[in-house]
């Protein structure tokens, strides 16, 4: 299977590069798998599971949301967080659910952003999603 080139930038510089032959993502518009020589495309991302496959092996990552720009042979996507399945701390992310429940809860608290406490919410399913392998 062919190959092509992803990166991977957070604010905090390069996360990853290297070249993989296939790329799973969630955007906007839903699932879509990237391969080799596909198109020029642009689209937001969702806060959802991704995964690659580099070398024969799959990885796993939770992502909080993002671009994805596909290009002749490269693919970059831009995203604020990002965590390989290795590096979440499975009770962190339980405790930040936890936290972002308690907050919805509290929708009589006129000093709650709701906006905010979902998506706190939903990067923290993702992550245990991720790190359970579910």
């Amino acid at each position: 299977m062919s190959s092509f080139k992803l990166r991977i930038v957070t604010p905090h510089g390069l996360y990853y590069e290297g070249e993989v032959e296939i790329l799973n993502v969630r955007t906007k518009n839903g699932q879509m798998g990237i391969l080799a020589h596909r198109l020029p495309l642009a689209t937001g991302l969702e806060i959802n599971e991704m995964n690659f496959v580099e070398k024969g092996e799959r990885k796993h990552f939770a992502l909080a949301g993002g671009f994805l720009y596909v290009g002749k042979n490269e693919t970059t996507i831009l995203t604020d967080a990002i965590e390989s399945e290795m590096s979440i701390d499975l009770d962190r992310a339980l405790a930040a659910k936890a936290r972002a429940e308690a907050r919805l809860a509290d929708r009589q608290n006129e000093k709650i952003d709701l906006q905010r406490a979902e998506i706190a919410l939903r990067k923290a399913l993702v992550r245990i999603r991720v790190k359970k392998g579910a």
